[in-house]
């Protein structure tokens, strides 16, 4: 599986069609279009998710994997996300500000208490971290995702989690889930760092595809 895709609706490089394709060559069998909410200036609005909803299914049966129709939100200030009015099988919250981990859990717990999310986005992502991970933060990061059954995405592309974030999850019946985090076709379905992290730390947790038999529609 990879359920962290973006394409040409937000600032992908592929349409859904060729992505459909190329995961398909790579031996997935549930993917995830997860483009970027109301909060990114090239995200989706109702009309786009409309309109990319019907891509979706035409592919799907074209090219015979099981594709989610999802979206990625940022976390706002104040723990909420933006989305436009659609049924979106799969949501995807992540930050995407620098901030202190100390803000960064602030902010993940609010937003794990505030709305219906399904996985939480490559946390502590390079890109978006000014310093390092403080694990008394972390676990409650951890206890917030275990109690509301929402899951940890393992991001390829960010190579996140770091392992200090992992090493909590170790043990414990975690949510997680895969993602490439594609914004072009030749990273679509790349997530060894993924499978390896999961071999590693998580073998007492739960797949989400399993888990919400996204398998099936």
């Amino acid at each position: 599986m990879d359920l962290h895709i973006h394409s040409t609706y937000s600032d992908g490089n592929a349409e859904i069609h060729e992505i459909a394709r190329k995961a398909r060559e790579r031996g997935m069998k549930v993917i995830a279009i997860a483009d970027h909410s109301m909060d990114h200036p090239r995200g989706l609005n109702e009309r786009k998710a409309r309109r990319r909803e019907v891509e979706i299914r035409t592919a799907e049966e074209k090219i015979g994997i099981r594709i989610l129709d999802a979206v990625e939100c940022a976390i706002l200030e104040n723990g909420e996300i933006l989305l436009p009015d659609h049924d979106f099988e799969l949501v995807i919250a992540s930050i995407h500000s620098h901030l202190s981990v100390r803000e960064v859990c602030r902010r993940v717990k609010l937003c794990i208490e505030k709305n219906d999310v399904h996985i939480i986005g490559h946390l502590h992502a390079g890109m978006f971290s000014v310093d390092s991970s403080i694990s008394e933060f972390d676990l409650e990061i951890v206890d917030a995702a275990k109690e509301s059954g929402v899951a940890i995405e393992i991001n390829s592309y960010h190579m996140s989690p770091p392992e200090s974030f992992l090493r909590l999850c170790s043990g414990k019946e975690i949510l997680y889930s895969f993602g490439s985090d594609a914004h072009n076709l030749s990273m679509v379905g790349k997530i060894d760092f993924s499978i390896r992290m999961a071999k590693i730390y998580l073998r007492d947790g739960r797949n989400i595809v399993n888990e919400m038999h996204y398998s099936d529609r």
